[in-house]
């Protein structure tokens, strides 16, 4: 096997993680996408068609990756939970990162807007509500996500097939 061969597979299986850390928290994502491109890019060589494929990877990631956040943001805002109930749900899915494996962060965030609507509400069921609009949010950015990593790894074949 040659060592052109081992670098593509072994680059092709870091995507293919990252690919599956977009819906599973407990993998990198899109960032080890990027980087196993860059890796394919400074061991196998750039050329022309590595670069501008590079570019392209760093503006899906960069997009991707703002996603995660903007998403779920602009649907908490527009549910009414203020900037320190959002401030809470951070702190809350840290927390919740380190507590619980896998979706602890997931559980954390969406604790903290159930906490935060609570106080804001003093309604039980209206924070259940904004909790499930923020949990339906956090799902189509992963969405979002995962698409933007299928793009990438295809970027990446592109790269390989034409560089």
């Amino acid at each position: 096997m040659s060592s052109d061969l081992v670098l593509i597979v072994l680059v092709g299986a870091a995507t293919v993680v990252g690919v599956a850390g977009t819906l599973l928290p407990m993998l990198p994502g899109l960032w080890l996408i990027w980087a196993a491109g860059l890796v394919y890019g400074v061991v196998g060589g750039f050329g022309t068609v590595g670069w501008v494929a590079m570019g392209v990877m760093t503006v899906l990631a960069i997009v991707g990756s703002a996603a995660a956040f903007v998403v779920p943001g602009r649907r908490t805002s527009a549910i009414g939970v203020s900037w320190w109930g959002q401030a809470v749900a951070a702190i809350a899915s840290v927390v919740g990162f380190f507590l619980v494996p896998i979706v602890g962060a997931a559980l954390g965030f969406i604790l903290g807007i159930v906490v935060a609507s609570l106080l804001r509400t003093r309604s039980i069921r209206a924070a259940l509500q904004d909790s499930w609009s923020t949990l339906k949010s956090m799902l189509l950015a992963s969405g979002i996500q995962f698409g933007i990593g299928i793009v990438m790894v295809v970027v990446w074949v592109a790269w390989v097939l034409g560089g």
